[in-house]
């Protein structure tokens, strides 16, 4: 080959060769732009939706104060608080919520009294609540050995410190209330799956919360008292439908101990929102636990995003 044509064939290799380099160069541009593009896009998504569920807030905080001036001795299913939010528009999307009585759940800091001590009524209640759902109902006894302060081995499913230093990787008990519920799953014989089974009727509220009776469901109704089987249970649900019992302890002081009719009411303070916002492919739900107190502001006492 002439010393000319080799020349040729250099300077085309390297003409293709800057021509390859330039287009990754612009094609790696190009994609840093995107990205870039895309993660503000998010975030200004996130931070306006922020915006719109902390909106729903001031809704849910509304309806809830106007509730508590037009029945102040009754909270149902029939009341406005109780009609889950229907899809609204909003400036690039579309918001959703609803409210929830988490007081017509079972609270698992109930299980101790306020001096430390086993709650005898709660742990039988949460046996008989867990075996509603299938779920062993000696596990009660290890959330209560979670919640004391003591570390004294229930037997014969407690589950101390002793229990799970063997795991991995090791950790305590509490000694002190559940902030969620799903912290169930931290503890020795819960798993997923009787996680899900229970989690409906249940709940993270301060110690000694009564249930409200005019929103609990069937199961959580059943596990009130031996004597009140399913069957019970579901005609109660129909009785009450979404309108209140009128006389609870009427109603009640047959099917129950005497002492539990101190453990049960008709009002609640503490509710749920669930809010979530939907921007474009952009979607932010925030789980909200609002206290409303007797003369009508509603706070919020625990907030979470993202789905349980």
């Amino acid at each position: 080959m002439s010393r000319p044509a080799s020349q040729r064939g250099v300077a085309l290799v390297m003409a293709l060769l800057v021509v390859a380099i330039g287009t990754m160069v612009a094609v790696n541009l190009m994609w840093r732009g995107t990205l870039d593009l895309r993660r503000t896009d998010a975030a200004l998504a996130a931070d306006q939706g922020l915006m719109y569920v902390q909106g729903a807030e001031a809704w849910a905080a509304d309806i809830l104060r106007q509730d508590l001036v037009d029945s102040p001795d009754s909270d149902n299913l029939g009341e406005q608080w109780a009609i889950e939010l229907p899809p609204l528009p909003v400036d690039g999307g579309a918001i959703v919520g609803k409210l929830e009585d988490l007081q017509g759940r079972f609270n698992l800091n109930n299980l101790v009294g306020a001096n430390g001590m086993e709650n005898e009524r709660a742990r039988r209640q949460f046996e008989r609540l867990l075996l509603s759902v299938e779920v062993d109902p000696a596990l009660a006894g290890a959330v209560v050995d979670w919640l004391d302060p003591d570390t004294d081995l229930r037997f014969p499913a407690g589950g101390e410190d002793v229990v799970y230093s063997d795991s991995d990787p090791p950790y305590r008990t509490a000694n002190s209330m559940i902030t969620s519920a799903s912290e169930l799953m931290a503890i020795e014989g819960f798993d997923r799956d009787s996680y899900r089974a229970v989690a409906p009727y249940i709940t993270v509220l301060p110690s000694g919360t009564k249930l409200n009776v005019n929103t609990a469901s069937d199961v959580v109704l059943a596990s009130l008292s031996d004597d009140i089987d399913m069957g019970t249970a579901e005609g109660l649900v129909e009785q009450r439908g979404d309108a209140e019992f009128l006389d609870i302890d009427e109603v009640f002081s047959g099917l129950v101990e005497p002492e539990v009719l101190e453990d049960i009411d008709g009002v609640s303070e503490h509710f749920l929102l669930t809010a979530t916002v939907t921007l474009g492919s952009n979607q932010l739900t925030m789980r909200s636990v609002l206290q409303r107190d007797r003369s009508g502001i509603t706070r919020a006492v625990f907030r979470s995003l993202g789905v349980e």
